[in-house]
């Protein structure tokens, strides 16, 4: 039946929201990258070639002119800016819809295609040189040590391309110039507009703690040793000898203090205005005043914390936090390096240590946690660090200390644990105790619940493998 108002229109499915657009991005690094990349041969030919030349005037056999040395020195900047130039014209990144592809080459081409649904971590470095030209360098990990570098592009717009793969790896679909809108760009810190700065830590905190680290006791050490030698032999010789100690003094002192001025100098630079911030993507962790380093780390690839307390340390309450990521390398135990690395404080307090903590595992409370301390008879294995030794665990994480030179409190996710491992030593056998290993990536290696009572430790074993199981489970239907 028709109506008097014309036919009538069946309603149909509503309509789809319009997905926002992801502009697709073609570009080169910037300019000045052939002069950066080039600049470093070129200093290093020259000054072995001065040092040549120094050496053959002194020993009279001198018989090139200054023009030679410095049309080879010319010569060789002006290959390596052509071959940068020609490298720098063939080499240009895309971003698209659904991948970052990197393209290279001039006789023989090459294409690198990433999935930002693979995408792991992406870093921005700024070395001294490109610093200095107001360039960074991008590092993206994809995964089973499949890394990109794209060097080098301006240091705002490695901020911003930084920002849009990481927003693309969490799912989200922006644009490049979308991700504008969260990046700044401030010379010493990489901090975003809508970033929560967790932690800071001043200079003077990281001079305290290179002060009273067992690095610079080593150092003192290797220095005073020999000097004390020499001084003691000198001494007792007497004589003519005992005028050569002002020459021993100096000879050891100047060095000494070289390397101690070293020492102070490169940590820290290193970690120069070190700050632990929150952001979209993860735990965005900034450091270095001459190399300024930028890293992401997403939470979910964190598989453990380790806290370190020195025993110098622990009159001032400091304390020093490892992260073991998934993907990230070696764990670090030089500070004075500019490289992406796994700490996660260098330095800091228990309130700083706990704000880092949360900023992982919100909840977590270490102090909460009921601790388990190894029986009584295990002194006999370990009486300097018997009241230390413990283990504990809630329904997220499970706990283990040890040491006594060097505190540890090693904290593994249930979820993150791989394995679990008892074993016995002939020692513990006797005394009815064993070990408990939890393993994860084996990156920390300090994972253990060491002489506790065989029978829970038995117990342990089980019980733990059952809640690792079980979180895996939780996580995935979470």
């Amino acid at each position: 039946m028709t109506s008097p108002y014309g036919p009538q229109q069946q309603p149909g499915p509503p309509p789809l929201e319009p997905r926002p657009a992801v502009t697709k991005v073609e570009e080169r690094a910037h300019p000045l990258t052939p002069l950066v990349r080039g600049w470093v041969a070129v200093v290093t030919i020259a000054w072995a070639l001065l040092q040549e030349r120094l050496q053959n005037r002194h020993d009279g056999t001198d018989r090139l002119p200054w023009w030679v040395f410095v049309a080879v020195i010319g010569g060789v900047a002006a290959l390596g800016l052509v071959a940068g130039f020609i490298s720098w014209r063939f080499t240009k990144f895309i971003a698209d819809e659904t991948e970052l592809r990197v393209e290279s080459g001039w006789i023989s081409r090459q294409s690198r295609r990433i999935s930002y649904t693979r995408l792991q971590s992406v870093d921005v470095m700024q070395p001294l040189a490109p610093r200095l030209l107001g360039l960074a360098e991008v590092r993206i990990d994809a995964g089973a040590h499949d890394s990109t570098k794209l060097r080098y592009l301006s240091r705002r717009r490695a901020y911003e391309l930084r920002d849009f793969l990481m927003l693309r790896a969490h799912g989200a679909q922006v644009s490049v110039d979308a991700a504008k809108v969260q990046t700044s760009d401030p010379l010493f810190i990489d901090v975003g507009r809508t970033d929560k700065v967790v932690v800071t830590v001043s200079p003077h905190e990281l001079l305290l703690g290179a002060l009273v680290s067992h690095d610079l006791l080593s150092l003192l050490l290797g220095f005073a040793v020999p000097i004390g030698v020499a001084w003691a032999v000198t001494a007792y010789a007497g004589g003519r000898a005992a005028e050569a100690l002002p020459v021993f003094a100096l000879a050891g002192g100047v060095p000494l203090v070289i390397s101690i001025g070293q020492y102070f100098a490169r940590r820290v630079m290193a970690q120069f205005n070190f700050t632990l911030a929150e952001t979209q993507a993860g735990l965005r962790i900034t450091r270095g005043l001459t190399n300024l380093t930028s890293q992401t780390v997403p939470v979910r690839r964190i598989q453990s914390i380790r806290i370190n307390q020195p025993l110098f340390w622990r009159p001032l309450g400091r304390y020093r936090v490892d992260l073991e990521v998934l993907g990230l390398g070696e764990a670090t135990h030089n500070e004075s390096t500019s490289k992406v690395s796994t700490l996660l404080l260098p330095i800091g307090s228990k309130a700083q240590v706990d704000a880092a903590l949360s900023a992982v595992w919100p909840g977590l409370r270490l102090d909460a946690i009921g601790y388990v301390q190894s029986p009584r008879r295990a002194k006999v294995l370990d009486p300097l660090s018997y009241s230390w030794n413990a283990h504990g665990l809630d329904d997220d994480v499970v706990v283990t200390r040890r040491g006594w030179l060097n505190r540890l409190t090693s904290i593994v996710p249930h979820a993150r644990l791989q394995s679990v491992a008892a074993h016995q030593g002939p020692l513990e056998r006797l005394l009815g105790l064993a070990n408990v290993t939890f393993h994860t990536t084996g990156l920390l290696h300090t994972h253990a619940a060491i002489h506790i009572d065989v029978d829970r430790a038995r117990t342990l074993v089980y019980a733990e493998a059952d809640r690792a199981m079980t979180s895996r489970d939780a996580e995935l239907l979470g």
